[in-house]
C-alpha cells in the first residue's frame, strides 16, 4: 500500500536553443498533487491544471527545481489503479497555435448551442475563412505532421477521467477521435519540431481575420443577456475523502487560484467556509498571507459568513447561529470584512427558520443551486424574496446551469443555458454565474479564463463581466420581487435525514450537552467561577465542522465517519465535563457534603425526575421529608412529579438514610394474557405479544389514542434509482414487510415510579430490542431502542396510526415549527413523503393531539392520520457498511389534551433530550432559576458568556407562532440589559426594566438575544 502523500523532486536546465522562448513544465504524476517551482510558482496538480509556467523568456543554462506532493487519487476521490509518473516534460508551447485553437473552439461550441440561430451560418463562414487563410502555410511534410498528430495521444490514461461525463472526458483528453482505440500507436519517426515562421505568421493573420469577422457579425447579432462571473471552488470539507485530504485540496486549489490572479488582472474569486481558511492558516501561513493580500485588493471574496457550508435541515437553531457567529467573527478578524450573502449552493433543503438567523448576522442575500435538483416539481422562482417563519426576508437567487451546476464552465453550453433558464430576467437584467471545478478540480482553470476573454462580448451569447457576489446582490431590486414563504424543500435526497444514524445521534447529544454546559458555566461565573471560553470555542468548532453538508447528512465514506464519531464523542464528553464541573462549583464544594444538586437546563420548570449520583441511596426535599426513589438498572431514580425544578436553576436534595417515601399513585404492571399492560393515573398502555402497542387509552380525557396498532416496525427494500446514501424513492412502501412478532417480551421494571417492558425481535441477521417505559404522573411513553443492525439496503421505520384527524402535521425546525400537509392533493404535497423534524412531530385537532418525540432522529412522515419515524437506513454507497452495528436511541409517544401549543410539547421534547442532571455538593443551592418567564411562553436558545467577555448572552425564542408580551424575572439584580443581534452587537432599543422585571413584546417565532450585566445574589 502506498503511503500518501508521496514527495517527488527533480532539477532541470533550460536547453541552449530555448533562449528567449516561453517555457512550461507539464506534469502528470499519478494523482492529485501540489507543485512548487524554484521560480516561486505554486499550484495544484489535477486534470484541469497540468502545466506550470517556468519562464516567459527563458535564459540558457537556467536551472529549475520542481517539487511535488502527490496522492494516488483522481477526481472526487477516485482510485488511480497504477499511480506512477506518466508525464514530466519541460516544453516550449506554440502559443499561437494554442490561441487560435481556443478561438476556433469557442466559435464551434457557440454554433452548437445556437443551433438554428441566424448567426450560426455567419459564424461557420468565419471559421472557414480562418482555415482558408491558414491552409497555404501549414506544414504538411509527413514526418512533422504525424509527430504533431500523435501528440494528442500523450494524455495519460490514469487521469481519473472515467468519473466525468463522456463528452467532458473527451474534451479534456483532447487528441484525435478514436486514437485510444488504435490496435497499435505508430511511432512518429522523429521528434516534434517547432512550426516554421511562415506558419506562425499565418496563425496570427488567421486570428486577426477571425476577430474581424466576429466584430462584423456582432454588429448584426449583438450579445443577448448578461451574466456576472465569479470564480469559485466548491470544496467539500469531507465527502469521498477524509478531512486530511481536504486540507491538501484547499492548499492546492488556493495556490492555483493565486497563480491565475497573477496572470489575469480582472479575475475575481469567491470562497466560503471559515474552516478552510483556518486550516490554511495552520498548514501554510505564507499562502494565507497571500490570500489576505488579494482579499484586501477586492480580488478574493470571502463569502457565506459561516464556519462551513452546513446542512440546513438537521442542525438546531442555536447551531446555525454559531455557524454564523464563528464564521462572521473569523472573517472580520482575519480579513477585516463580513459577508452579506449566504453561500449554500449544495445543501439538501432549507429550514424556514434560516432567513431570520441570516438577518440577525448581517446577511441579506442567499445563494443556492440545489433547488434545481428537485425531481418532481420545478421550483418556480430563481430571483425572489424568501420569507421565513417570523416574517424575516432575504433576497434569494439561484442559477439553473444545465452543465456542471455550480461548478460552471465558461463555455457556450453553460452560459447560454443559464441565461435561457433565468426566469428573473423580467425583474433584473443579469444573473450570477459561478465557474470553476470543485473539490479535486482546482477551481477556475486557464482554459476558462481564456474562454472568458473570447466569449465576454460574443454574438448572440450573454455579455460577461467579472464581479463580486456581494456587489451583485446589492444590485438586485428590493421591490417587485415575488415571495416564497416557508421552507425551501428539496424534492430529492430525503434519505440524508436518516443515513449514518450514529453521527446524527451524536450531533443531537453534542448540541444539548453544549447548551447545558454553557448555561451552567454562565451561572457558575456569576458565583465567581471562571468561564472556559477557549474550551467552549474549541468544542463548538468541532461540532460545526461535523455539521458540514456531506458529513452530518450521512453521504461520505467510512473513513469520514470513523473520524466524525470520535470528534463528536469528544464534544459530548468535553461538554459533560464542563457542565458537571460548573454544577459542582455552584453546589460549592468537593461533592461530599451531604447534598445533591439537581439542575434543569431548560427555561421552564420541570417535575423532579433524575438519576442520582452513585453512592446516594435516599434523598429528602427541602422540608426534610423523604422523596420516592426506585432502583433501576441505570441507577437510583428519584421521581416526584409534584416537586418542581426551576428553569435554568436547580434544587438541592439532602442525602438521608433509609428508604424512599411511599408512592401515592404508583405505575402499575398487569399481565393481560396476550401481553402486558402499563398503567398510571393518566395512560393505560397495552403491549401485545407481537411487540406493538395494541391500545393506548387516555384515562384523564377518556379517549383512545391509537387508530390501529402503534409502533409497527416496517422494513422496506431501499434501493434508490440514484444517489444511494442520499435518496429514498417515492415508491419505497411498495416493497416492504412488517418486522415479525416478538420472540420475547418481559417485564424489566415493576414500579412504583417507573415500569418497563422489554420486547425483543429478530429479523434476518439483526436484533431489535425495545423497552417501553412509563413513569408515574407522566403522559410520555418512552420507547428505548437498541438495535444490532446487520442488513444492507433496508429502511427501517416505526409507524403510529393515531385517532386524530388533521390536515396538517407540525414539525419542529430551527427555532420554531412548520406545518406540512398530511394529504397528497397536489404533486407538491405528494412529494413531501419524507420530511425533516427535530425533536418532535405532532398531529393535533382542536382539544387533543399526539406528538412523536425523539432524541436523535430527523426523517419523518405524516400521511393522513399516521405519523412515521425513520430509524435506520443501510445504503451501499459511498460507505458499504453505513449504519452497521449497534444503535441506541429513544422515541416517545406523547398524547396530550389541547393542541401542541397548549400541551407543553416543546418542553417535553426538550426534557427527553436534556434530562435533569444530578451532582453531589456540599452546600445548599439557592434553588431559584436564573430567569423565569411570565405571559407569552418562550423557549431557551442559549445562555452563554459574551464573546467579548462583557456580560452574559441570553437567547430566547417564541416556539409556537404566537404573539404577545413576555415578562422576564431575573434571580440576580440587573445592572444593564440591551438587545443585541446574533453577533452580539447592540440592536434596537434597550428593553425597559421596572421593579426588576423586563417586559418585551414578542412576535411569532421571534428570536431574541439579550446582553446582560448582572450582580450575583
Amino acid at each position: 500500500e502506498i503511503q500518501t502523500p508521496v514527495f517527488l523532486s527533480a532539477e532541470v536546465e533550460i536547453p541552449p536553443d530555448w533562449e528567449g522562448e516561453p517555457v512550461e513544465v507539464e506534469l502528470w504524476l499519478g494523482g492529485e498533487g501540489f507543485v512548487r517551482l524554484s521560480n516561486g510558482v505554486t499550484g495544484g496538480l489535477n486534470p484541469f491544471h497540468r502545466a506550470f509556467p517556468v519562464a516567459e523568456r527563458a535564459r540558457v543554462g537556467e536551472k529549475v527545481r520542481i517539487e511535488a506532493e502527490v496522492v494516488s487519487k483522481g477526481l472526487w476521490g477516485s482510485q488511480v489503479a497504477e499511480p506512477r509518473i506518466e508525464r514530466a516534460a519541460l516544453v516550449v508551447p506554440e502559443t499561437s497555435v494554442r490561441s487560435l485553437l481556443r478561438d476556433l473552439a469557442v466559435v464551434a461550441a457557440a454554433c452548437e448551442e445556437l443551433d438554428g440561430h441566424d448567426a450560426v451560418p455567419h459564424l461557420l463562414d468565419a471559421v472557414d475563412a480562418a482555415f482558408a487563410a491558414l491552409a497555404p502555410h501549414w506544414p504538411s511534410e509527413s514526418g512533422a505532421a504525424v509527430a504533431r498528430y500523435l501528440r494528442g495521444y500523450e494524455y495519460p490514461a490514469g487521469d481519473g477521467l472515467s468519473s466525468l461525463p463522456s463528452e467532458l472526458a473527451s474534451q479534456i483528453a483532447g487528441g484525435p477521435r478514436g486514437m485510444r482505440a488504435m490496435w497499435a500507436v505508430p511511432q512518429p519517426g522523429r521528434p516534434l519540431e517547432p512550426l516554421p515562421d511562415t506558419a506562425r505568421r499565418a496563425l496570427r493573420e488567421a486570428r486577426k481575420l477571425l476577430a474581424g469577422r466576429l466584430e462584423e457579425i456582432k454588429r448584426e447579432y449583438p450579445p443577448v443577456g448578461r451574466l456576472a462571473l465569479t470564480g469559485h471552488a466548491h470544496i467539500d470539507l469531507a465527502w469521498l475523502w477524509p478531512l486530511a485530504e481536504t486540507r491538501r485540496k484547499a492548499r492546492r486549489t488556493f495556490s492555483s487560484v493565486l497563480s491565475l490572479m497573477d496572470r489575469y488582472e480582472d479575475f475575481t474569486f469567491n470562497q466560503s467556509s471559515a474552516q478552510l481558511y483556518a486550516w490554511i492558516e495552520e498548514d501554510d501561513p505564507d499562502l494565507f498571507e497571500r490570500i489576505r493580500a488579494r482579499v484586501a485588493k477586492g480580488r478574493w471574496e470571502t463569502v457565506g459568513g459561516m464556519w462551513c457550508e452546513p446542512d440546513c435541515q438537521i442542525p438546531s437553531g442555536e447551531s446555525f447561529v454559531r455557524q454564523l457567529l464563528h464564521g462572521q467573527r473569523f472573517f472580520e478578524e482575519k480579513f477585516g470584512r463580513r459577508s452579506t450573502v449566504a453561500w449554500l449552493p449544495d445543501a439538501f433543503g432549507f429550514s424556514p427558520g434560516i432567513p431570520q438567523l441570516l438577518r440577525g448576522a448581517g446577511i441579506t442575500g442567499f445563494f443556492t443551486a440545489k433547488l434545481k435538483w428537485s425531481a418532481t416539481n420545478r421550483f418556480p422562482l430563481d430571483l425572489f424574496h424568501w420569507e421565513g417563519l417570523d416574517g424575516s426576508r432575504v433576497t434569494a437567487h439561484f442559477t439553473r446551469n444545465p452543465g456542471m451546476d455550480y461548478n460552471g464552465d465558461i463555455a457556450p453550453f453553460d452560459l447560454l443555458g443559464v441565461w435561457r433558464n433565468f426566469k428573473g430576467k423580467r425583474r433584473h437584467p443579469e444573473s450570477l454565474f459561478p465557474f470553476g471545478w470543485g473539490d479535486g478540480g482546482g477551481g477556475p482553470s486557464e482554459e476558462m479564463l481564456e474562454s472568458r476573454a473570447r466569449l465576454g462580448d460574443f454574438p448572440a451569447l450573454p455579455r460577461l463581466r467579472m464581479g463580486r457576489v456581494d456587489e451583485f446582490f446589492e444590485s438586485l431590486p428590493d421591490e417587485d420581487l415575488p415571495k416564497w414563504v416557508g421552507e425551501l424543500y428539496l424534492e430529492l435526497h430525503r434519505g440524508t435525514l436518516t443515513t449514518q444514524g450514529l453521527v446524527k445521534k451524536l450531533n443531537r447529544e453534542a448540541e444539548h450537552r453544549l447548551l447545558e454546559a454553557e448555561a451552567f458555566a454562565t451561572i457558575a461565573a456569576l458565583h465567581g467561577a471562571g468561564y472556559p471560553s477557549e474550551e467552549f470555542d474549541r468544542l463548538w468548532k468541532i461540532l460545526l465542522l461535523n455539521q458540514f453538508h456531506d458529513i452530518l447528512p450521512g453521504t461520505s465514506i467510512a473513513e469520514v465517519y470513523r473520524e466524525a464519531h470520535g470528534q463528536l464523542r469528544e464534544v459530548v464528553g468535553g461538554a459533560e465535563k464542563l457542565r458537571n464541573g460548573s454544577l459542582r462549583a455552584v453546589a460549592c464544594g468537593s461533592g461530599d457534603g451531604g447534598v445533591t444538586l439537581v439542575a434543569n437546563a431548560g427555561l421552564a420548570p420541570r417535575p423532579l425526575s433524575a438519576l442520582l449520583p452513585e453512592g446516594v441511596s435516599a434523598v429528602a426535599g427541602r422540608d426534610g421529608e423523604p422523596l420516592p426513589v426506585q432502583r433501576t438498572a441505570e441507577g437510583l431514580l428519584v421521581h416526584a412529579p409534584d416537586v418542581r425544578v426551576p428553569g435554568l436553576g436547580g434544587i438541592t436534595l439532602r442525602r438521608v438514610e433509609g428508604a424512599g417515601a411511599e408512592v401515592r399513585s404508583p405505575v402499575l404492571v398487569e399481565d393481560s394474557g396476550d401481553g402486558v399492560i402499563l398503567e398510571n393515573e393518566l395512560l393505560r398502555v397495552e403491549i401485545h405479544t407481537d411487540g406493538t402497542l395494541h391500545r393506548v387509552y387516555d384515562c384523564e380525557m377518556d379517549r383512545e389514542v391509537l387508530d390501529g396498532r402503534g409502533n409497527q416496525l416496517q422494513a422496506y427494500v431501499d434501493r434508490p434509482a440514484n444517489w444511494d446514501a442520499w435518496d429514498v424513492d417515492e415508491g419505497y412502501e411498495l416493497e416492504g414487510e412488517e418486522i415479525p412478532a416478538a420472540e420475547r417480551i418481559e417485564v424489566v421494571e415493576e414500579g412504583p415510579l417507573r415500569a418497563a417492558v422489554r420486547v425483543v425481535r429478530r429479523w434476518r441477521s439483526s436484533r431489535i430490542t425495545q423497552t417501553y417505559r412509563l413513569h408515574t404522573g407522566s403522559r410520555r411513553l418512552d420507547i428505548v431502542t437498541e438495535i444490532e443492525w446487520h442488513e444492507r439496503e433496508i429502511l427501517l421505520r416505526a409507524l403510529f396510526p393515531l385517532n386524530i384527524r388533521s390536515a396538517t402535521a407540525t414539525c419542529e425546525t430551527m427555532y420554531g415549527a412548520q406545518d406540512r400537509p398530511t394529504h397528497a392533493n397536489t404533486s407538491w404535497d405528494a412529494a413531501r413523503f419524507e420530511v425533516s423534524a427535530h425533536r418532535f412531530a405532532d398531529l393535533s385537532e382542536p382539544g387533543y393531539g399526539v406528538a412523536l418525540l425523539n432524541d436523535g432522529k430527523y426523517g419523518h412522515s405524516a400521511r393522513d392520520n399516521v405519523l412515521g419515524l425513520s430509524l435506520l437506513r443501510s445504503p451501499m454507497y459511498p460507505d458499504p457498511f453505513a449504519d452497521e452495528g449497534e444503535h441506541r436511541f429513544t422515541y416517545s409517544l406523547f398524547p396530550h389534551p389541547g393542541d401542541w401549543t397548549e400541551a407543553g410539547v416543546v418542553e417535553e421534547a426538550f426534557a427527553l433530550n436534556s434530562p435533569l442532571v444530578a451532582v453531589l455538593g456540599s452546600e445548599t443551592f439557592a434553588g431559584s432559576g436564573f430567569v423565569s418567564v411570565e405571559g407569552l411562553k418562550l423557549a431557551l436558545g442559549s445562555l452563554k458568556w459574551a464573546e467579548d467577555g462583557r456580560g452574559g448572552i441570553l437567547r430566547l425564542y417564541e416556539p409556537h407562532g404566537a404573539r404577545g408580551a413576555a415578562l422576564l424575572r431575573f434571580a440576580h439584580q440587573i445592572r444593564s440589559i440591551e438587545r443585541v443581534n446574533l453577533l452580539e452587537e447592540p440592536e434596537g432599543d434597550a428593553p425597559a426594566i421596572r421593579d426588576g422585571v423586563v417586559r418585551m413584546e414578542v412576535r411569532p417565532f421571534e428570536v431574541i438575544t439579550l446582553r446582560l450585566r448582572l450582580r450575583a445574589g
